[in-house]
């Protein structure tokens, strides 16, 4: 699998379409994770990155932009949450069904010589963390993920994650530690140089980067946008970072920590 610890200058935008089939399909309540066979782009990959995927049916102009779930041998995976009318049609694709997907896009999650991991994710954010988990395992690293939801319903995503150490916690205390996120980071033996890789809604950033920074630790961070194009051309999902004004679908969704402003 390609990819691991490359640079964003190996990521170049790459927007060729496939007509990829559906060849599994799991319904997490209002979750699906979708298996494509996608060889062009799975061959492509690495973790951190999305896909964009055109929704079948008359009635919807832009396509979604979907972080990778996983990416093996010919295909990808993608796991879906039903917010609006377009992704909730993605999650009722079945077996065989076929749908065009433009990918793989943005920068990808650093890996190259990361001994120890913190994984991190809220809610729907946490999709990418089960292919950086993957390739992470793979390469002998010793990877820890703690999981954040607000309530049960949105805790049905956990289901998808095969991550061996993996914690989470729900705000109304039905699924997991009753708090946030932030209180299973509060109960974990963090070692010393673990790479903290976080994704989810921007108040968690901010408070995974404020603890992050008191540890005296580094990480990357995916954030989350509302994107038109995928590919930098519509401007339309730029963020403040010490870097300048970035946009989050070509210079990211992944940047380092401690350079954005959530």
């Amino acid at each position: 699998m390609s990819g691991s610890g490359q640079t964003h200058d190996d990521h170049r935008q790459w927007a060729e379409t496939s007509h990829c089939r559906v060849s599994a399909a799991r319904h997490l309540g209002g979750f699906a994770v979708l298996e494509l066979i996608a060889p062009r782009i799975a061959r492509r990959a690495a973790p951190g990155q999305f896909v964009m995927v055109t929704v079948p049916g008359e009635g919807y102009l832009l396509r979604r932009p979907i972080s990778l779930f996983s990416a093996e041998a010919d295909c990808i995976a993608l796991l879906v949450e039903a917010r609006g009318r377009g992704s909730e049609r993605l999650t009722r694709l079945e077996v065989g069904d076929v749908v065009d997907v433009a990918g793989p896009l943005g920068s990808a999650f650093p890996t190259q010589g990361v001994t120890n991991a913190l994984l991190v994710g809220g809610g729907i954010g946490c999709a990418p963390l089960q292919y950086l988990a993957d390739e992470l395992a793979a390469a002998g690293a010793h990877v820890t993920a703690a999981l954040g939801f607000r309530d049960f319903r949105a805790a049905r995503a956990v289901g998808a994650f095969t991550i061996e150490r993996l914690s989470v916690a729900t705000e109304d205390g039905s699924v997991g530690r009753a708090g946030t996120v932030l209180h299973l980071l509060a109960a974990l033996d963090v070692a010393p140089g673990t790479t903290v890789y976080a994704c989810g809604p921007t108040p968690m950033i901010a408070a995974v980067q404020r603890w992050t920074f008191h540890e005296g630790l580094r990480g990357y961070v995916s954030l989350e946008a509302h994107m038109a194009c995928g590919t930098g051309s519509c401007h339309g999902c730029v963020v403040d970072t010490a870097r300048g004004k970035l946009r989050v679908c070509s210079e990211g969704p992944v940047f380092r920590l401690d350079e954005v402003t959530p």
